[in-house]
């Protein structure tokens, strides 16, 4: 019994020390193959067509299932995205191939890929080369599998169609279309552009010089609001291979007038054309130009941007302090800030000198969200130079950024909104933002982060402010590859977000079809997938009850067609021979597999990778010493208890 309780205490003293073991353990892991299918349209596009759509799959799958006793095997289908598993629809309406590389590298860092196994007939028509992102696994054996068909077919085909997505009404919009054609040498097709099946421009297209492509400029007149299709059609050739690039559709915006864009000006100053530049480049402004004392009124603009404002014009003085147009002001040396004051800009005091001040962001202003490249832009920036001296700022301002001098940020508002009457009013707090524009070009080689920045000013003082209790958030264009997505926010009368009440919402397309699917409500709003729609105009209503009151929205949304797979019918093989070479890889043909999967399970590089990994535990961790440890106090109690003792 002494032993007993001797090698028990012995135990407990000996684990008391935090002695730790250390173990070695292997980890295997097999070589990952992925099988990735191309699963777009342009598959289809070759005399073989039904063999890919009812053959190839069943053998690609087959193919994968017969590695996976030596290989992780992971299937993917693409097109316009990359999908798990092997598809099979060719559906797609674009091709990235590149962003199956991309994808497979990013998620499987440091994983053991054994290579990739690509089927495709080479087109890609979004994206970057492919061969650009091979660069970053080098060393990785690709192997492809030639789909499709590599000879020259008898074909013309619309190659492109450009224009202007958006008209005014009344006004001409040009159009310009490019004619192709294939082994169709001496022939002649007509061109026509149509609307609503009424023809508006024919042209004679001939190919008799031995021309292959063709351009054509057409000017058309816009004359009803809204979105316009228009279809683009040439005529069919005898035994012509494929006739779905004869015809192409295109849609224009149609609209009365853009919102306008006053710049009042005391004289020259670089940050006026910085400005300007930005709101020209956008299709849904209308900028004008003014110096200060030629300023008959703002009653035709939507925002007036005043730099170096002052009262020097009575008339746009009056104006500005009415609040009826919404403004922008931009503080510089020659700004008079009485006028500011009267204005109700949200600063007042007087100027002393000028002092040069940087941009700090204010993270709890969420009216304008900035993404992280225009914030390290505006933060590195050169300083505007602001007015020093005793100022006063509202504190019912709304602070997008604070002024910074060096590392101190200051608690003075450098670009601020405050409300006038039923609009607001902006503030910079300083001149020089022109060297915001430069400095973009010069860290970025873009302008890009600086008119972004400027367009969502611009956009959050012009838009009119929606009180309306029920609003519909819905995209006015979509193409065929993306989700249209619909929301819906119904407010109560302290203009708080509920969705108690049925919401219902119905569309129809341009050919007469109506669809009437349910909203599903999250936390508290409303939400609709209406997933990808086909090419077309879709004309929308949404209505709901609420407190004895019917209320009703309606719009019109437009879905544009893809049709770059059509454009291309010969299949780029050479390109994957080239992704095979450059990686030590190996292309197959469509009925190759068998070669493809023998080929693969010979390599001697793709092998398993034993990993030993070292582990630490501490002894106290052990359960069986905690076992060893209660059975020998159990037997010494138990003798103990059985020869009589205590």
């Amino acid at each position: 019994m002494a032993i007993f309780r001797f090698i028990a205490v012995f135990f407990i003293s000996f684990l008391l020390l935090g002695i730790v073991n250390e173990n070695f353990t292997e980890r295997k892991e097999k070589p990952i193959i992925f099988v990735a299918n191309d699963d777009s349209e342009s598959i289809l596009n070759n005399g073989d067509s039904s063999f890919y759509k009812n053959e190839f799959v069943p053998s690609l799958t087959n193919f994968s299932k017969g590695l996976e006793e030596d290989f992780d095997v992971i299937n993917y289908s693409f097109s316009n995205e990359v999908n798990t598993g092997l598809g099979g629809e060719y559906e797609g309406k674009t091709t990235n191939i590149s962003q199956v590389f991309d994808d497979i590298f990013d998620q499987y860092t440091n994983r053991n890929i054994g290579g990739i196994v690509l089927a495709s007939d080479g087109i890609y028509n979004t994206g970057s080369n492919p061969i650009y992102a091979l660069n970053r696994k080098s060393f990785l054996p690709i192997f492809t599998v030639g789909l499709g068909d590599t000879s020259e077919v008898r074909d013309v085909k619309i190659d492109f169609v450009k224009h202007n997505d958006i008209a005014f009404v009344g006004n001409e919009f040009p159009v310009s279309v490019g004619v192709g054609q294939t082994k169709c040498f001496g022939e002649k097709v007509k061109l026509q552009i149509l609307k609503n099946d009424k023809v508006l421009m024919e042209e004679q297209v001939d190919f008799s010089d031995g021309m292959t492509k063709l351009n054509f400029d057409f000017k058309l007149k816009a004359t009803s609001v809204g979105f316009q299709k228009y279809t683009v059609r040439i005529s069919e050739l005898e035994n012509e291979f494929s006739v779905k690039n004869n015809v192409s559709n295109f849609y224009i915006e149609v609209i009365d007038g853009r919102q306008k864009v006053l710049i009042v000006h005391d004289g020259p100053h670089p940050d006026i054309s910085a400005i300007r530049s930005v709101i020209e480049n956008n299709k849904n402004y209308e900028v004008d130009v003014q110096a200060i004392q030629d300023v008959k009124g703002l009653g035709a603009y939507d925002l007036a941007i005043l730099h170096n404002y002052s009262t020097q014009n009575s008339t746009l003085s009056k104006e500005v302090e009415s609040g009826k147009t919404p403004c922008l002001f931009i503080v510089g040396n020659k700004t008079s800030l009485s006028a500011l004051s009267q204005a109700k800009a949200g600063v007042s005091g007087s100027q002393s000198d000028t002092e040069d001040i940087g941009f700090e962001h204010n993270s709890s202003f969420k009216e304008i969200l900035l993404s992280p490249k225009i914030l390290q832009l505006l933060s590195s920036a050169p300083p505007l130079q602001s007015p020093f001296g005793s100022f006063q700022f509202s504190a019912a301002a709304d602070v997008l950024a604070y002024q910074k001098i060096g590392n101190i940020t200051l608690d003075k508002p450098l670009i601020f909104f405050s409300q006038n009457g039923a609009n607001r009013n902006g503030t910079i707090f300083g001149e020089g933002i022109w060297r915001w524009k430069l400095h973009d070009q010069m860290k970025n080689s873009t302008t890009d982060n600086f008119s972004e920045f400027i367009s969502k000013l611009v956009t959050y003082l012009a838009v009119k402010e929606n009180k309306d209790p029920f609003k519909i958030k819905l995209d006015n264009e979509y193409n065929e590859s993306q989700a249209v997505k619909v929301k819906a926010e119904l407010y109560n009368q302290s203009y708080e977000l509920i969705n108690e009440p049925e919401v219902k919402f119905k569309f129809s397309k341009d050919d007469g079809k109506v669809f009437e699917p349910s909203f599903v409500r999250t936390s508290n709003s409303y939400q609709l997938d209406l997933g990808r729609l086909e090419q077309g105009i879709y004309n929308w209503t949404a209505s709901t009850d609420f407190q004895s009151k019917h209320y009703e929205k309606s719009g019109t949304f437009l879905v544009r067609e893809i049709k770059l797979e059509s454009l291309n019918s010969q299949a780029d093989h050479r390109l994957l021979k080239n992704m095979a070479e450059n990686s030590s890889g190996g292309f197959y043909g469509p009925k190759e597999l068998d070669r493809l999967s023998e080929d693969i399970k010979t390599r001697d590089d793709l092998v398993t990778v034993v990993y030993q990994e070292k582990k630490f535990d501490d002894l106290i961790d052990y359960k069986i010493l905690f076992f060893i440890i209660m059975a020998l106090l159990t037997a010494e109690w138990f003798f103990r208890k059985f020869n009589g003792a205590y």
